[in-house]
């Protein structure tokens, strides 16, 4: 009876201690006693795609907005694409672009931009899809004729700032994690806009294809993997292209994605104007300016005077809406006899 009296006396005095320790290290925990670990910051939130709401509107000549990986993965359309671009001229642009190969970028958009009191142009490029932030790094300070300006906006993402000159222009490249690269070529407040675009700083501007001069163009021309926007006014001699519409217009869009084997393409073309009650006039003269533009020098190098499917054309209040289906090869083959020279220069860049 004593040894258990004795052996209960001691379980107590050991869960006396247990408890007293325990209330001892609470209290220094309350009372600041041990420094906890500091809480990381979240990730700084990016606003990256699609590619073209980085493109600021003002100064806008021409926007082209293109999802490469989605035309790429087509086989039927391989052989049209090498025709135009042969994989030669892809694997050198990657060379001297820190790896981009173009074909496999979820999201590719060009824009050229007016600059102020000069004839030349700026131009804007934004590729979204993975990179390799140190050999784009790389690739830029070999290619530039200058010490490059390297700063850090972005600790979490890393986003890189580098400011150079190549072929004796200002050129900004950034680079935003592993998933985006904007080049601007010219003005640097291009590249500035689309960085604070970016970043949501400017909540009071709208990028190039959702402000008032081409968002109802995009809304018409709806999804396709190539889409081209030319905003108004179209005065002088471009004003009087196809049948004078021109002049009436205040944004041109066109649009081209697959229509099936081998290669037809399906094309729609879009005039938005203030048509009203003349949109069925209107829209007679856009299909006889295309009948003339199709039978044309330029019309034939493209192959538009034989189309798989004849063009149609449809009118609302708003918007002249031309659609039909060409073949894709013809149109390659007249693209690589026109441009070649163009192509080559883009692509050397």
């Amino acid at each position: 009876m004593k040894r258990a009296l004795a052996r209960a006396q001691g379980l107590f005095a050991r869960g006396a201690m247990v408890g007293l320790f325990a209330s001892v290290a609470t209290t220094n925990l309350a009372c600041g006693g041990s420094t906890p670990a500091p809480v990381k910051p979240p990730p700084t939130p990016l606003h990256l795609a699609p590619a073209c709401d980085l493109a600021p509107a003002a100064g806008l000549e021409w926007i082209v907005a293109v999802t490469p990986r989605a035309i790429a993965d087509v086989p039927d359309l391989i052989p049209t694409i090498a025709r135009v671009v042969p994989e030669e001229r892809f694997a050198s642009f990657a060379a001297a672009h820190g790896g981009i190969d173009l074909r496999r970028a979820d999201d590719l958009c060009v824009a050229r931009y007016r600059r102020g009191g000069a004839e030349k142009s700026s131009t804007l490029s934004i590729v979204h899809g993975p990179i390799d932030p140190a050999r784009l790094e790389k690739a830029f300070g070999e290619r530039s004729s200058n010490n490059v300006e390297r700063t850090i906006t972005s600790q979490d993402p890393l986003v890189v700032r580098l400011a150079g000159s190549l072929d004796g222009e200002r050129r900004e490249l950034g680079l935003f994690g592993r998933e985006l690269v904007v080049s601007s070529e010219g003005s640097p407040a291009l590249f500035h806009a689309a960085e604070a675009f970016a970043f949501g700083k400017l909540k009071r501007a709208q990028p190039a294809l959702r402000g008032a001069a081409l968002g109802r163009a995009a809304e018409v021309l709806g999804n396709a993997p190539v889409r081209v926007f030319f905003p108004g006014p179209f005065e002088g001699d471009t004003g009087k292209g196809l049948g004078g519409l021109l002049r009436a217009s205040t944004a041109v869009a066109t649009s081209a994605s697959f229509g099936g084997a081998p290669s037809k393409i399906n094309v729609r073309l879009v005039l938005v104007g203030a048509w009203g009650s003349d949109a069925s006039s209107a829209a007679e003269r856009l299909a006889a300016a295309i009948h003339v533009v199709s039978e044309s020098g330029l019309g034939q190098l493209f192959g538009l005077h034989r189309p798989v499917t004849a063009p149609s054309v449809k009118a609302t209040d708003d918007a002249l809406i031309l659609d039909a289906t060409i073949d894709g090869m013809a149109l390659a083959r007249g693209l690589h006899d026109a441009l070649d020279a163009e192509v080559t220069e883009i692509m050397g860049r």
